[in-house]
């Protein structure tokens, strides 16, 4: 599911691109196929520092950082949609803000993220997580669900041998029988728990696969937007394992972008709202959602799946649930043509 590859400008060029796109051919592989090539720094562009400061009537003097959290290993492709979708916004808006970077920050854990953030410590400069009332009151959200909660539709990665205690499911209290993996900090985990599940964390993304192999738990929760490629990154390591074919847990789960409450950081969210709107106007967030998820909307049959629902308490009434634009539907999804 590659995007177009990205055009690099000449050297000479007053709007040179600071960074090489995830689809840049000079040396990085297509982010469609994998989270941990992302998008990589190659140049302080002084041109475009003397564009920013020439410009006719242009506000901005130095480039915008974007600094995103990393990949947790070689196979972890969980955003490689999140961030295309980011790079899209902030290039729909070079004209208005000019020249930015986009770049990785090492490794960390949600709750790692939530704390550079929150203090501002230039080690992140944005977040993809989903919305809490703590973020809601220290942080900058912009409140456009990313995914359109295609990460709501919960999937489950269970043991082969297990798949026959699956297919009869019918209840929220049959579903309760059975424990659950997540990561030791994940925002998932408080609502499960909530809802009365039996909970097992693990400290690493990795080790909850390996987790699930040993009997740890008995499903691995992921969303529809990620199971596939977890899936088939890991099957000949960990062969005994299967998606569950016939269930969803569905949950709203809005995940959005979060910025530092500060000038800075609402200048950042200002640009990437800014950005997404114009793409959700254009046609080019449908499009970019199409190529990157139309193939697992598909495969994994979402609309033909029974569907059990939980409620999330983290949700508060900001949550833009009235634009229906922005949250995805099995029963109502057309795929763009």
């Amino acid at each position: 599911m590659a995007g177009a590859a990205g055009q690099r400008l000449a050297p000479d060029n007053p709007r040179e691109r600071l960074y090489a796109g995830p689809n840049d051919r000079g040396g990085a592989a297509n982010l469609g196929n994998a989270r941990h090539h992302q998008p990589r720094i190659v140049a302080r562009a002084l041109a475009g520092l003397l564009y920013a400061m020439a410009g006719s009537g242009a506000a901005w003097a130095t480039e915008m950082r974007y600094v995103y959290d990393a990949p947790e290993s070689a196979s972890d492709t969980r955003y490689a949609y999140q961030w295309k979708i980011l790079e899209t916004a902030l290039e729909k808006t070079r004209d208005e803000y000019g020249p930015y970077w986009l770049t990785p920050s090492k490794a960390m854990s949600e709750r790692r993220q939530a704390y550079e953030l929150v203090h501002g410590t230039g080690k992140l400069t944005v977040m993809y997580l989903s919305t809490t009332p703590e973020f809601e009151r220290t942080l900058i959200p912009v409140r456009i669900p990313v995914d359109r909660n295609l990460g709501g539709y919960g999937v489950f990665l269970i043991r082969k041998q297990d798949a026959g205690r699956f297919g009869a499911i019918r209840t929220l209290n049959e579903l309760r029988q059975f424990s659950y993996g997540l990561g030791l900090d994940w925002i998932d985990v408080g609502i499960l728990r909530a809802s009365g599940f039996r909970v097992v964390t693990g400290s690493t993304y990795e080790g909850l696969f390996e987790m699930l192999e040993n009997k740890r738990f008995d499903v691995f929760l992921r969303g529809a937007v990620e199971v596939l490629d977890e899936y088939e990154a890991r099957s000949r390591m960990l062969p005994d394992l299967e998606i569950e074919p016939s269930l969803i847990l569905y949950y709203p789960l809005p995940m959005y972008f979060w910025f530092h409450d500060s000038a800075d950081g609402r200048q950042l969210a200002a640009r990437a709202e800014a950005g997404m709107r114009k793409m959700i106007a254009d046609g080019s967030y449908d499009r970019i959602f199409a190529e990157y998820q139309d193939e697992k909307i598909r495969r994994l049959n979402l609309r033909g799946r029974r569907i059990l629902r939980i409620e999330n308490p983290n949700l508060g009434k900001e949550t833009p649930f009235a634009d229906r634009r922005l949250w995805f539907d099995p029963q109502t999804y057309r795929p763009v043509h």
